[in-house]
């Protein structure tokens, strides 16, 4: 069966990504709890489930990390066993600007020492090798095609969202002419990813900048 589960199951969460109309929505609350009540009328729901109105900032952070760890977990198990560390090792990418990421057990296993002074060109180019250490067979073309993805994860500060538009149009290329091969599945998290970014942005600003509320009897 190889890839082609996968393909169709991540072909119909594509088709199921917010409109523009439901983005603005997100975007455009007056708050947080709206901004939220917008997001649970989309497919984004599930992304959300941890959240109530009240929530944080904190609170926002933790939940949506384990909602993209969830996420790459489940398409983890649609594709062939072999190449699921590979996809496991996603789930940290969208942290990675963060240095404190690479002091996680699960990512510094035998290099602990180098977690003392690591800097973010070293978290990097660790990442990037333990990303071809985990791939079933050498693929140089699809570390290649997946550069301009890891790039903006891994490579300075966030990238503005322009940048974001057109990482979009080449993770669907590849995601379509690249079908039922490993590369898709890669593309189309990250794809996911720069959804669940700008989700995290959306309700990050609700809650920190909240619109003003009306003076009373103004």
């Amino acid at each position: 069966m190889g890839f082609a589960f996968a393909q169709v199951r991540m072909q119909a969460r594509l088709a199921e990504r917010p409109t523009s109309v439901e983005w603005q929505m997100i975007e455009t609350g007056r708050d947080f709890a709206q901004s939220l009540d917008a997001t649970t009328r989309t497919s984004l729901v599930p992304f959300v489930t941890r959240l109530g109105r009240e929530s944080d900032e904190a609170s926002i952070e933790k939940a949506l990390r384990q909602s993209w760890a969830d996420l790459v977990a489940e398409a983890a198990s649609w594709v062939p066993e072999k190449w699921r560390p590979a996809l496991l090792w996603i789930t940290a990418l969208p942290h990675l600007r963060l240095v404190e990421a690479w002091r996680a057990p699960e990512l510094v296993a035998d290099e602990a020492s180098k977690a003392e002074a690591v800097g973010e060109f070293e978290v990097s180019e660790a990442w990037r090798e333990r990303l071809i250490s985990r791939l079933p067979v050498s693929d140089p073309a699809l570390v290649r095609d997946l550069a301009p993805l890891f790039d903006r994860f891994l490579e300075g500060p966030p990238r503005p969202e322009s940048d974001a538009a057109a990482l979009s149009v080449h993770l669907e290329t590849l995601f379509r002419t690249r079908a039922q091969e490993p590369v898709a599945a890669f593309a189309w998290l990250g794809l996911m990813a720069l959804v669940m970014e700008r989700l995290r942005g959306a309700l990050l600003r609700a809650v920190l900048f909240p619109a003003r509320q009306p003076v009373e009897g103004a």
